[in-house]
């Protein structure tokens, strides 16, 4: 193990949080820990082959220092999803990593559906929030949500009312199989918040849920979950004031054949980055002409001032306060070049991520915060880019068919 990440685990602080394993290209392995320095100081200890082919990719140690246990649970589970390390694939089994699964009901009894809640180790293809890998953690957590937000289990209705309603777990009318749900128009709607209060919990945006509580008990709850108050004194101290607009913008092509591009747009709202999805948009790439693009490869720099140009000719579309370039140091300043040329675009804010160094260009310090909506913006136009550039060569290969 490097010298450096040797010095960083001695001097590593002794409270929970999630620890980050980097080699120069990739994110090797997330991990979580009650008490980091002990956790990562076993990673000096450990002979075993697996850990020995970590220790010899990695150049660098991250961590991020968290307030309790259940959050770094929340967290490990979040940047796993996001980063898809490459020995915490390696290295899972089945029955390795847990999922939180809600059933994907239709509308059955009255017009209503609702969904069971339940811990799987299975990568169902429904409704799932994780992988979360401490099962003990996942277990508690569970169970203090399901005492404020009571949710059901029940795999089928019956006719009475099951012993999690009777014990104040389960609002019973969700799988009582004769009960007028009419007449029980607000437990109806309970069930519904309190599923949407579960799942805000379980991946990690618990700024959002803070603005829907209504009592104490509820405020209760989340301090229970997360063993911290000043979490809830300071969850309106946001460097993204309500309303903030970040477009992201990507690329994909195919050895320089059918380029294609894409924005996406986040917007803040009570608290939580949501998609605003009406504002998408898509690019088929016209700069270079096709027989340079099969000789050289796409011309990214060029491409993507392309597409921010023809985005900035549209002053009709809300400009963003920020925009993110998923790309490197060319494309940042081809992305620079093309905003100076609009006055109208001179507040906009522009940074771009460079994959292989996992760092932040056009931000010095880039906060916690930031990163995450880094991540969450580049994952989002990734895939919607890689859609479309999916669909543009399958309508390609039709036309040549006929």
């Amino acid at each position: 193990m490097k010298q450096s990440i040797v010095e960083k685990i001695k001097t590593a602080p002794r409270c929970p949080g999630v620890y980050i394993f980097r080699s120069p290209r990739n994110v090797l392995y997330v991990g979580k820990a009650v008490n980091l320095r002990n956790r990562l100081k076993s990673y000096l200890a450990i002979t075993d082959i697996k850990t020995q082919s970590l220790d010899q990719e990695a150049e660098r140690l991250d961590y991020i220092t968290l307030r309790s246990e259940i959050e770094a649970l929340i967290e490990e589970s979040r940047l796993i999803k996001k980063l898809k390390p490459k020995y915490n694939v390696l290295w899972r089994d089945d029955k390795s990593y847990l999922y939180v699964a809600l059933t994907r009901l239709p509308a059955g009894r009255q017009g209503q559906s609702f969904p069971k809640v339940f811990i799987t180790h299975q990568n169902l293809k429904i409704e799932r929030i994780g992988p979360f890998t401490d099962g003990k953690a996942l277990r508690l957590v569970m169970k203090i949500l399901r005492k404020h937000y009571p949710y059901c289990t029940c795999p089928k209705p019956h006719l009475r009312d099951c012993i999690n309603a009777q014990i104040g777990r389960c609002l019973g009318i969700c799988c009582q199989r004769d009960a007028n749900l009419q007449m029980h128009a607000d437990a109806v709607n309970t069930y519904k918040r309190n599923i949407r209060a579960i799942k805000t919990i379980l991946r990690g945006q618990n700024k959002k849920l803070l603005k829907t509580l209504t009592n104490d008990k509820e405020r209760e709850a989340l301090e229970t979950i997360f063993r911290h108050k000043e979490f809830l004194q300071n969850h309106d101290s946001s460097e993204f004031p309500e309303g903030y607009r970040a477009e992201c913008y990507d690329m994909s092509n195919f050895a320089g054949k059918e380029a294609v591009g894409a924005m996406t747009v986040l917007v803040k709202k009570d608290g939580a980055w949501m998609p605003d999805k009406s504002s998408y948009r898509k690019f088929k790439i016209k700069s270079l002409p096709a027989g340079r693009q099969e000789r050289r490869g796409l011309d990214d720099p060029r491409a993507i001032a392309e597409i921010l140009s023809r985005r900035l000719n549209h002053p009709e579309w809300p400009y963003p306060d920020l925009i993110i370039i998923d790309g490197g140091l060319t494309q940042y300043r081809a992305a620079l070049r093309v905003a100076a040329q609009y006055p109208a675009a001179s507040k906009i804010k522009i940074i771009s991520f460079a994959k292989p160094e996992q760092k932040i260009i056009g931000e010095n310090n880039p906060s916690e915060e930031l990163r995450k909506l880094v991540e969450e913006a580049i994952y989002r136009t990734h895939h919607f880019v890689i859609r479309y550039h999916r669909n543009v060569r399958r309508r390609e290969l039709f036309d040549i068919i006929k």
